[in-house]
């Protein structure tokens, strides 16, 4: 049987501190990991797929101190599903949702946006030869 959900709470909006606790954290940003760790009933889980320095850093503190541990999520599709992947985006099935556009001369407008967050869609570094 799954795991019911309950209750999906905003980033932007919702605190660390005024939520849970939880019995199963999933995280998505990768960011203020420890801090919803600390949200989590004992022996709660927290899965995330948002993967940084500060991320592995609280993961590995996750696996030796306390009974609330972080784990990573990473998917290993086969052959079969990534080529129906390739196949929707090439009929344009599938589209990304894309917020921006910078051209690398301009990474640092990107790296500032992308830590702005609060955006629908994906920053994208245009590469030209």
């Amino acid at each position: 049987m799954l795991p019911r959900l309950d209750e999906v709470l905003d980033y932007g909006s919702t605190t660390s501190d005024a939520i849970g606790p939880f019995d199963v954290i999933v995280d998505t940003v990768g960011t203020e990991l420890n801090c919803y760790r600390s949200r989590l009933a004992a022996g709660g889980r927290m899965v995330t797929v948002g993967l940084s320095a500060s991320a592995l850093a609280a993961i590995a503190a996750s696996s030796v101190y306390g009974s609330r541990r972080i784990r990573t999520f990473s998917a290993n599709p086969d052959t079969a599903i990534l080529r129906d992947l390739a196949d929707n985006v090439t009929s344009g099935a599938l589209r990304p949702v894309i917020d921006s556009v910078y051209s690398l001369t301009d990474i640092a407008a990107a790296h500032e946006a992308f830590e702005r967050g609060g955006v629908v869609g994906k920053h994208v570094v245009a590469v030209t030869a």
